[in-house]
């Protein structure tokens, strides 16, 4: 379970990133967090790691707090970050063995859960690469697979999808729906809305560092004139704030 009560952080430059928010997210549920650029997602997927620190308010994730206990928090979360920095100079099988090391994963769920990984997402030949040589759809799949080989009950995801192919897509589907059916508590950050309405069975929408929707997915879609996350997203905004591309204004 993630729970978040009246949190708050302020950046040096006194941008408020998130304005006293509380949301909660409880076991089994995959909870597709959206919002513009800039909206304050990272930051709180951040916070919620315990990588970066808050002004006020409280974070608790599997009934840990993660100001009193950041390193038990990390022990039971998983992240895969929006731009995930690997050690290029080692190869992939390294990476994974290294991981696994801090994790103090016995070596031969090791191995069980390395090659598992590698004939899933198909990289099974990259496994004695360097990991800077890889594309950087192949990255993100050993990233993925670096998040989850503790098998962990929190699930952290900052566009997670970046560089994947369709294929690989489907499988990561398939496996988030599989993971919360087994108790995960999946926090999902993402653009692609299509996506998130898909798999998601709770919705939250930040807007400026302040959650204007927390909703189930089945309540928000037995709601009068729900017509999609798109348009509910866009309804959001006043229509003055939207920009609009008008060809004659530019080439004509």
């Amino acid at each position: 379970m993630i729970e978040i009560s009246n949190l708050t952080k302020k950046y040096e430059s006194g941008k408020i990133a998130l304005d006293n928010i509380s949301f909660s997210i409880n076991p089994g549920e995959i909870c597709g967090y959206i919002g513009t650029n800039g909206a304050g997602k990272t930051t709180t997927i951040k916070i919620i790691t315990g990588a970066l620190e808050f002004d006020s308010g409280s974070v608790i994730v599997s009934n840990l707090d993660v100001k009193i206990k950041p390193v038990e928090v990390k022990k039971v979360t998983g992240y895969v970050p929006e731009s995930g920095n690997i050690f290029n100079s080692l190869t992939t099988q390294d990476y994974l063995l290294f991981v696994c090391g801090i994790r103090n994963i016995d070596n031969s769920i090791t191995k069980k859960r390395t090659d598992y990984f590698a004939e899933l997402f198909d990289y099974k030949d990259f496994l004695n690469s360097s990991i800077g040589n890889l594309s950087k759809g192949t990255k993100q799949k050993v990233l993925i697979t670096s998040a989850l080989i503790h098998n962990p009950e929190i699930i952290l995801l900052d566009e997670p999808l970046n560089g994947l192919d369709a294929n690989t897509i489907f499988i990561f589907q398939d496996m988030i729906k599989a993971l919360s059916e087994k108790g995960k508590t999946i926090f999902y950050c993402s653009h692609l809305l299509d996506m998130i309405e898909k798999i998601s069975s709770k919705l939250l929408i930040i807007d400026n560092g302040r959650i204007k929707l927390d909703s189930t997915a089945n309540e928000l879609k037995a709601t009068d004139n729900y017509a999609g996350l798109e348009n509910l997203f866009k309804n959001l905004k006043n229509e003055s704030e939207y920009k609009k591309f008008v060809y004659e204004d530019i080439f004509n």
